[in-house]
């Protein structure tokens, strides 16, 4: 998975924003009161931007901390990250478009 940190837009507020797949998703990312990561937004290039409907899991403390270590020192060479991401997305697939995730290599 391809992935580099991405300035968050005033028209998308989040807390951290990652371009994935050489630009060709944006994930948005905040934080809840628990200090844990959740999925506010995805666009993929070719379906449009998801905005879930139904209640997504936030991710689990630790991996929520070891993603915002990773995004705050804007290293995503680890296999970890990606590997944190797909098994987030997979766990929250039926919130999101799961064909896109498909197409883009993100499960």
């Amino acid at each position: 998975m391809n992935i580099r940190k991405f300035e968050p837009m005033p028209t998308r507020p989040c807390k951290y924003c990652l371009a994935l797949q050489d630009d060709s998703v944006f994930t948005d990312f905040d934080v809840n009161p628990n200090g844990c990561l959740y999925l506010v937004r995805i666009s993929f290039d070719g379906y449009g931007c998801c905005e879930p409907q139904t209640k997504i899991k936030e991710m689990d403390a630790v991996s929520s901390d070891n993603l915002k270590a990773y995004i705050e020192n804007n290293s995503f060479q680890s296999p970890e990250v990606s590997n944190l991401l797909s098994k987030y997305f997979r766990e929250n697939k039926s919130a999101l478009w799961e064909e896109a995730l498909v197409e883009h290599g993100l499960i």
